[in-house]
């Protein structure tokens, strides 16, 4: 027996039972925070995916309130080119009918000839009278229609930036876990983001409200003196008028003009010593009065047509003498002459054979031609038409942000900014982690000890010891509302072309996330945001 245990004593087998005792237990602790961080990575990627997604998701739809609103605004310039063209139509008619209405007058005693003259003249007539009431009932139709599309603009900004109850102000519902859309992430600093996204948002047209906005777009129908006002009036009246046709525009044919002197653009004559020519000058616009005056809230549609026959002549000391003109004017709701939409003059100034003519013949062709100008009047006189309000585009923009008290950056492209947060408590409770000590390791091998691996209090991130952030995983992300041409041609952006997308950005360059001029230049708010 004193034998046997002297040899036990010396044997050295079992000793790496006691050795892998030991590393098990660190193996296994290994193996467990492996599976804690991978779940953790996991959990952050899950976090930072959905929190990029809910700003994209916000960006888009401001995309596509961008884009509503270039189609509606594009709609009210397809208005404004109609009016025009068929104030253009109307005054051509009126015109001609100026000039065949005497030669009517003579023929219609003809034989033969005076049966047709007569029909042709009843036609004209009717035409005319069709044309004058057509022109009269569609122009504040047109014009109606346009403050309708004006509305719903403003309905589809309400929808998006209005506070409390906008899109803006509530966390987007791609903010979920990609398990599961049941248990939605909690939002960082909500109100905060919801604020500075509305800002952003508001301030893309100018102000940082909303109901400034739209106070500032209801002041283009009552041609306010304001000079953002004003420049949004103009920059309407400038996309119309580039969207005429060049019948409409000038008569067509500028380049080249026609032989026929009652088209709405000639040019012909003879020289002989001196040139004799005759033109045709065409002109329709849309044209705005100046804030204050006479009928100064309306807006004007410029439309006519003068024939004119000019002398050359350096012989009699002017380069050009106007013998004779014969002008027609459709004016809707002009500021300057209320009432007075056409207008015939004959002997124009001009050299000493204009004066010469004028004063012998000038009495007598005068009354003549006052007296064709009562008879071919348009009526009824006055074509309501107003310049409805719309959405403009911000006119102010740089492209660093400014903050809230200055321009946008990004030349007033809006963005949005988002932080999601998924509580350590949430976390402990995945995957059936709820029951208890599930994810604490216990051993009694050399005395009682264990590891607890789920989170705890300690575990939440500080920076600079604030507890600022939330209890567990936090994510923050920004997307951009960008404004794009395909292909080389660049143009800036606006609310004419339907052009807008997004897409996500740095965070740091949003301005959003910069409403504090200068706010992510300090290194602990750039931390937090970046944690």
């Amino acid at each position: 027996m004193i034998g046997l245990l002297h040899r036990l004593r010396k044997d050295e087998e079992g000793q790496a039972l006691v050795l892998g005792a030991i590393f098990g237990l660190i193996l296994a602790l290994c193996v467990l925070s492996t599976v804690g961080l991978g779940r953790a990575v996991y959990d952050k990627m899950q976090l930072q995916t959905a929190a990029d997604a809910a700003a994209y998701s916000q960006a888009a739809v401001e995309a596509r309130v961008l884009n509503f609103t270039a189609y509606t605004n594009r709609a009210m310039v397809v208005h404004y080119a109609s009016i025009m063209a068929a104030s253009a139509f109307l005054t051509w008619v009126h015109f001609l009918w100026s000039a065949i209405k005497p030669l009517c007058e003579v023929l219609q005693f003809v034989p033969y000839v005076g049966v047709v003259v007569r029909i042709i003249r009843e036609v004209m007539q009717a035409l005319i009278a069709v044309l004058d009431w057509g022109v009269a009932i569609l122009t504040p139709i047109l014009a109606a229609a346009n403050t309708v599309l004006w509305g719903l603009q403003e309905g589809a900004w309400a929808a998006v930036g209005t506070p409390l109850v906008g899109r803006l102000s509530t966390i987007a519902p791609e903010a979920h876990s990609g398990d599961t859309a049941e248990n939605p992430y909690e939002q960082i600093w909500p109100a905060l983001t919801a604020t500075a996204n509305l800002a952003v948002f508001a301030k893309t047209r100018g102000h940082a409200a909303l109901l400034q906005d739209v106070v500032d777009s209801g002041k283009i129908l009552v041609n306010d003196r304001d000079a953002g006002v004003q420049l949004a009036r103009a920059h309407m009246l400038e996309i119309a008028n580039s969207a005429r046709q060049p019948w409409v525009a000038y008569g067509d044919r500028w380049e080249d003009p026609s032989m026929v002197p009652f088209n709405r653009h000639a040019d012909f004559g003879f020289d002989f010593i001196c040139r004799v020519g005759v033109q045709n000058v065409a002109r329709t616009e849309l044209g705005s009065p100046p804030p204050g005056t006479q009928n100064g809230k309306m807006g004007q549609v410029f439309s006519g047509s003068r024939l004119q026959f000019n002398l050359d002549c350096p012989l009699i000391g002017s380069n050009k003498v106007r013998i004779f003109q014969l002008t027609t004017m459709d004016q809707v709701f002009p500021a300057l002459k209320p009432g007075k939409n056409y207008e015939y003059r004959v002997f124009d100034e001009g050299g000493l054979l204009g004066d010469a003519l004028g004063e012998i013949l000038g009495g007598a062709i005068g009354d003549v031609m006052d007296e064709l100008a009562k008879s071919t009047a348009p009526s009824p006189d006055l074509r309501p038409f107003w310049i409805s309000p719309y959405v403009s585009f911000a006119p102010k923009a740089r492209s660093t942000p400014g903050g809230i008290a200055d321009d946008l950056g990004n030349f007033a492209q809006p963005d949005v900014i988002v932080g999601l947060a998924k509580q350590g408590l949430s976390m402990n409770r995945d995957n059936g982690a709820d029951k208890t000590y599930s994810r604490t390791f216990a051993s009694q091998i050399g005395g009682p000890g264990k590891a607890d691996l789920g989170h705890a209090k300690a575990d939440w991130p500080k920076v600079a010891n604030l507890d600022l952030l939330h209890e567990g995983l936090n994510a923050f992300a920004a997307a951009q509302v960008y404004y794009h041409r395909p292909g080389d041609w660049r143009e800036t952006p606006n609310f004419f072309n339907p052009l807008w997308g997004a897409r996500l950005m740095p965070i740091t360059e949003s301005n959003a996330a910069n409403l504090v001029p200068k706010l992510l230049d300090n290194s602990l708010v750039k931390q937090f945001l970046l944690h």
